[in-house]
């Protein structure tokens, strides 16, 4: 079962977008919030498995703000075609890293809704199809894009990082990490992923032996 919080300004959306998702039988909907301020605690607390978010001028950097520290993937409703942009860019910039999300716009149906909450859940990207003539008209990516995909060696671990790496120096696997943290053995894969990266290390021995010296493990 997909968990999913919707958050969204108005009760009247967040009613809609409620009765959008009842038909889909593998989701279950956790709760439904105005913004932000009641965001933040529940990432913190239990994170849902994907964040289902009505974009608003008023609250709309600061819930990306919040979402930057969490497990949780982002479904992202909007109005301009263009502002996918922003879930890329800070998707390439180390957020979220590895984690699923999407972009649809406002007048999406429940079966696309659904659809995106799935895709992301699995880690994947989706996009509303109207875009798909932006995504064909866009320059090609240049050197320093390209560069910009992988977070640069040295880059601070999260606090989420930080622990997966602990047990990776306890020599736990990806399944006993998963169920040490209470989380999916596909977030834990994507985080040691990230860790790899962020220490510039080709293995995970490797990983843990610069994640001592920095101090992040006690072997």
């Amino acid at each position: 079962m997909i968990r999913v919080l919707i958050v969204a300004a108005y009760a009247s959306v967040r009613a809609g977008l409620h009765a959008l998702l009842a038909d889909a039988e593998d989701v279950a909907i956790v709760g439904a919030i105005s913004g932000s301020d009641e965001l933040e605690p529940l990432l913190a607390d239990d994170p849902p498995d994907v964040v289902l978010f009505d974009d608003n001028e008023a609250d709309g950097a600061r819930v990306l703000e919040v979402m930057s520290g969490s497990e949780a993937g982002l479904v992202m409703l909007g109005d301009d075609r263009r502002d996918y942009r922003r879930l890329a860019g800070l998707s390439l910039h180390g957020w979220p890293y590895l984690h699923g999300w999407a972009y649809l716009l406002k007048e999406a149906d429940g079966l696309e809704i659904a659809g995106a909450v799935r895709a992301v859940a699995a880690g994947l990207v989706a996009l509303d199809r109207s875009l798909v003539q932006l995504l064909a008209a866009a320059a090609p990516p240049t050197q320093e894009d390209r560069a910009a995909v992988a977070p640069l060696p040295g880059a601070a671990l999260t606090a989420r990082e930080r622990e997966v790496l602990q047990l990776m120096a306890e020599g736990l696997p990806n399944k006993q990490i998963a169920a040490r943290l209470s989380i999916s053995q596909h977030t834990v894969k994507f985080h040691v992923a990230s860790v790899l990266a962020k220490l510039g290390a080709a293995s995970r021995t490797e990983a843990v032996t610069l994640g001592a010296r920095r101090g992040y493990v006690t072997l």
